[in-house]
């Protein structure tokens, strides 16, 4: 698969696992998802600064999987293509995820893992604080780019997550969210109904 398929792939299933592991926020409006979404990110950003505070790269790598989950989730609320919001032109000519994320990563594998760490929660924390900024301006109806800012937010972050994990790890993308969200998926009575991110919907 190309490299445009792999990342629609992923968003694809990562939407049909929100409308049926997670119906109670899907049910919400496009405003109150959003915020919704903005606060896992902040939370997952408050994690990231604590690891990288404390080096602890296994549960960094845990808390950018789940960070790149919420980054696709939240993609589709805009029904924007994580592709479009986060790639130039020169990363759009990569093969597939996995070459992308190693041209991300080569140039910070130099760096010291307690540096690395600590520049990838930095980043993160920007774009997130740049995020939870427009869920507040939206409350207040302020005259503010709100779909402008979010989804550049979430460009970058998908760039930030993605060049952090394959700091790490050399494991795909796909497999790492399955681990993750099948073990989500099983905490529902109706897992043997209602499929799962594995086998299929």
């Amino acid at each position: 698969m190309s490299l445009f398929s792999q990342l629609e792939e992923l968003q694809w299933k990562q939407l049909q696992h929100d409308e049926k592991y997670h119906k109670d926020i899907w049910l919400l409006n496009v405003q109150q998802r959003i915020t919704h979404m903005t606060l896992h990110l902040a939370k997952y950003s408050a994690k990231l600064s604590v690891s990288a505070f404390e080096n602890n790269e296994i549960e960094f790598k845990k808390t950018i999987v789940d960070c790149l989950i919420i980054v696709f989730s939240s993609a589709n609320i805009f029904n924007s293509r994580i592709y479009d919001i986060s790639l130039n032109e020169q990363e759009k000519d990569f093969p597939d995820i996995k070459s992308l994320a190693n041209y991300l990563a080569n140039s910070e594998r130099v760096k010291s893992s307690n540096d690395r760490l600590g520049d990838f929660s930095k980043a993160f924390s920007i774009q997130t604080g740049i995020m939870c900024k427009a869920a507040e301006s939206l409350d207040h109806l302020e005259p503010f780019p709100f779909r402008q800012t979010i989804t550049e937010s979430l460009g970058k972050l998908f760039k930030t997550s993605l060049t952090a994990l394959y700091c790490l790890t050399d494991q795909d993308l796909e497999s790492l969210f399955s681990e993750r969200l099948v073990a989500v998926e099983r905490k529902n009575i109706f897992f043997n109904r209602l499929g799962n991110y594995e086998t299929g919907y």
